[in-house]
């Protein structure tokens, strides 16, 4: 019995200070987050210890996806080209818009790649930010 519990105390779990991977600053990996790792619903990522603090983590894109800016994109015939982190151009095709119907140059939309027989693409685009209107 006194084995169990010494094991027991082992595995208790506290907060713990972490360094972000992509701006330095400290912040703490509460309880919290660690029991939410312990549901048996929890996703492979969030079973490790963050590498980024929370305000890194909204800015950055969620696993398997990249962000990146419109750089053309023609409505009627509903297809353009995304400009990647990397500079790269991304042909983007209008059927793989998630809840927009259109873009326009400089927004900004989050997106994974797939590759087609024409080369890679843009897959489950989804708009982040309008990039604000020139004619205004």
């Amino acid at each position: 019995m006194v084995k169990s519990k010494q094991s027991a105390a082992s595995h208790t779990l506290t907060d713990e200070v972490c360094y972000c991977a992509r701006c330095g600053v400290s912040f703490l990996w509460t309880i919290e987050e660690k029991n939410q790792t312990q549901r048996p619903e929890a996703d492979a990522a969030s079973l490790h210890r963050p590498t980024h603090c929370p305000g890194c983590r909204r800015a950055l894109p969620a696993a398997g996806r990249e962000r990146g800016l419109v750089k053309w994109y023609n409505g009627r015939k509903r297809f353009g080209f995304i400009i990647r982190p990397t500079g790269d151009d991304l042909f983007a095709h209008g059927s793989e818009l998630k809840g927009a119907r259109s873009l326009r140059p400089g927004d900004l939309v989050e997106f994974s790649t797939q590759t087609t027989e024409k080369g890679e693409a843009a897959h489950e685009i989804v708009l982040l930010h309008h990039a604000e209107n020139d004619a205004q």
